[in-house]
């Protein structure tokens, strides 16, 4: 209903703009049946586009893509602004691609979406990517689907849940399949409380293409990042960013903010060595005083 009312809305402002060029009995209706070859065609299809619309080559591309996917006959198209059409043998191998996702090309990710019926491929809307995100820190108790769908909801629209096993001791990893928006930040993380419990959960995404560890955003380098300027000393001190390559599930280790939850011990250490030695005038007349305990605030920079 919102689209037809969308449709509608666009059709008012449009004649509106032309004023006497257009009536509304000038509309044409096109009333010739469709192909059943062209919507057969259609039907195992897939519209794709290179996120923010970089430049390649084609050739390499096409045989990029049937090598990744196995498949020597799917037919691909460059179309219209950076477009391409890739035309399967049947459905199987459409939905094979797709559920199989994310791909990527020269670590430029590729977004693919199914045909829609009596859409113009301007219309197309290239602004999302599913991804499979692996929660780790799940107490043994929490580690099931609808546990997994209710954390991993905070990171877009769950589209599917998994708990495998992996690794030599067979660590059961609760994973969802996840569709993102692609102008917001990668999620990190998530601090979560049950009954008076609190525990930090990390996020990592499988095939995650290249990402800022800047602003935490798909799509460029940090020295291209217009969100935060690019500062190279940040970079070659280890300080701890917001965004690094522990987001990655191919990298083992855990975030900064995971070392910084589970190990309070070594920051409690860290903190008291950075506090000044009290001078001894100002220790004899604090002794008969109550002694406040000290909250200091730890700033993490962003690398």
């Amino acid at each position: 209903m919102d689209e037809e009312e969308g449709a509608a809305e666009r059709l008012v402002h449009l004649c509106n703009k032309l004023g006497k060029l257009m009536y509304e009995n000038d509309m044409n209706i096109l009333d010739e049946e469709l192909s059943e070859e062209k919507i057969m065609e259609c039907q195992v299809s897939l519209v794709g586009q290179l996120f923010q619309n970089p430049s390649v080559n084609f050739q390499a591309l096409q045989t990029a893509m049937k090598k990744a996917w196995r498949n020597e006959y799917v037919e691909v198209k460059p179309l219209e602004n950076g477009k391409f059409s890739f035309a399967f043998c049947n459905e199987g191998e459409k939905n094979q691609v797709l559920e199989g996702g994310p791909w990527s090309f020269s670590n430029h990710l590729l977004l693919l979406k199914p045909w829609e019926p009596d859409t113009p491929l301007h219309c197309y809307e290239f602004k999302t990517c599913a991804f499979w995100v692996r929660i780790f820190g799940l107490p043994l108790e929490w580690n099931f689907e609808g546990m997994v769908k209710k954390i991993a909801s905070s990171m877009g629209k769950v589209q599917e849940v998994k708990i495998d096993a992996r690794g030599p001791a067979a660590q059961r990893i609760g994973k969802a399949r996840v569709e993102m928006d692609m102008n917001t930040e990668l999620r990190v993380g998530q601090l979560m409380r049950h009954q008076n419990r609190k525990v930090w959960l990390d996020f990592k995404y499988e095939r995650l293409p290249f990402f800022c560890y800047s602003c935490g955003k798909i799509g460029h380098y940090a020295n291209y990042c217009k969100d935060i300027p690019y500062d190279e000393e940040k970079f070659t001190i280890e300080l701890g960013g917001c965004f690094g390559s522990w987001l990655k599930a191919e990298t083992p280790g855990h975030s900064p903010f995971w070392k910084v939850f589970y190990k309070k011990e070594s920051m409690v250490e860290e903190i008291e060595e950075s506090i000044p030695e009290t001078p001894e005038h100002q220790r004899q007349n604090a002794v008969m005083e109550d002694v406040q305990p000290i909250s200091p605030s730890i700033n993490s920079n962003i690398q």
